[in-house]
């Protein structure tokens, strides 16, 4: 864990009062809490109504499966920006999320069990299954993919699929909100770290976390949520390189990872915290977060053609080049200032 930080303090870079500011208190109480609380909360309520589509069957059930599959969707967008402590530990980030998948192995096992149709291939859930076959984007082919319209009219081994899938994507919140509990040793270390703790043993380490986390994040959506499906122009888009293309949740997704960073970067408050002459910096991310999010919500084509038509490639294109500046400004400029000298590749893993 000390090796995954990868960063220095640099002693002269911090005050007394800085390195006391408490910061992953701060961080656990306004952020880290409400956020894993949620997509736990939604991921109960997805795998109760998709229970509740596969006992009576009907177009108004899978309605409601597949909005509270959406809110799923936007809670996960949130709490992956917490990609390191309980969302990492037992690959939990890639069981709920299976991306980038350039090879499309998800789809290729999720169509492979389905067209199985062997009940006793689910009978024991998915948990140990490939992670393809665990998380959010298997349960969308399940919900929206080809042949889902079935759900509303009685497609019992589907359902049984969809529902094997939401109660372990219900398990694994379940287990990352446990994980951050006030009384769990990772979350009692992130909150206070000391000199003899693990694994963070003091407030520099902390301050590494939260930054490598919220350039982890940038850079996690520019490089496999938003550049392959715009691709270098126009006519080499192709907008289902896009996750959640099929259940128009794109857009949804990475505005609410957009916001998510903003937040994390609010409840750090680096703004209120940093040097007087360095809080600018903070200022700058938050401008750059903002606009992001801004210009996501004026995109109105489903995502199949929005990255190759205008204006909405513009939107998607001024989203990425924003979230671009706010990464540079994070493992840069935001670093510089906390007296962190950053040596890792965010996408590197733990």
């Amino acid at each position: 864990m000390r090796s995954l930080l990868a960063a220095v303090l640099i002693l002269a870079g911090l005050s007394a009062a800085h390195a006391a500011d408490g910061v992953g208190s701060r961080v656990s109480t306004a952020f880290v809490a409400p956020t894993v609380e949620a997509l736990s909360t939604a991921s109960e309520r997805l795998d109760a109504d998709i229970a509740g589509l596969c006992a009576a069957p009907d177009e108004a059930a899978l309605k409601t499966a597949r909005a509270a599959f959406g809110i799923v969707v936007a809670d996960w967008g949130r709490a992956s920006v917490l990609r390191f402590g309980p969302l990492v530990s037992d690959n939990r980030f890639e069981r709920l999320f299976f991306w980038p998948d350039p090879r499309g192995i998800a789809l290729k096992q999720v169509q492979g069990l389905l067209a199985e149709k062997d009940p006793q291939a689910i009978a024991g859930g998915v948990s140990g299954k490939s992670a393809a076959l665990q998380g959010l984007p298997a349960l969308e082919f399940a919900l929206f993919g080809t042949g889902a319209e079935a759900l509303a009219t009685g497609d019992t081994y589907r359902c049984e699929f969809a529902s094997a899938i939401a109660r372990n994507i219900a398990g694994l919140a379940a287990d990352i909100r446990d994980g951050w509990s006030p009384d769990m040793p990772f979350a009692k270390s992130f909150a206070t770290p000391a000199p003899d703790g693990e694994p963070y043993r003091s407030e520099a380490e902390v301050h590494g976390e939260i930054v490598k986390a919220l350039s982890t994040a940038l850079q996690f959506v520019r490089a496999a949520e938003l550049l392959p499906p715009l691709g270098e122009e126009a006519k080499k888009a192709n907008g289902r390189r896009a996750p959640f293309w099929r259940s128009r949740l794109t857009v949804p997704l990475i505005s609410a990872q957009a916001a998510g960073v903003l937040d994390l970067l609010e409840a750090a408050g680096y703004e209120e915290t940093l040097p007087e002459d360095s809080r600018y910096i903070a200022g700058s991310i938050r401008f750059e977060l903002s606009n992001a999010v801004r210009v996501l919500g004026q995109v109105q084509a489903d995502p199949e053609g929005a990255f190759s038509s205008e204006p909405d490639r513009g939107r998607f294109v001024f989203a990425e080049l924003a979230l671009h500046h706010a990464s540079e400004l994070i493992t840069r400029d935001l670093a510089a200032a906390l007296g962190l000298t950053m040596g890792f590749n965010a996408l590197d893993g733990d």
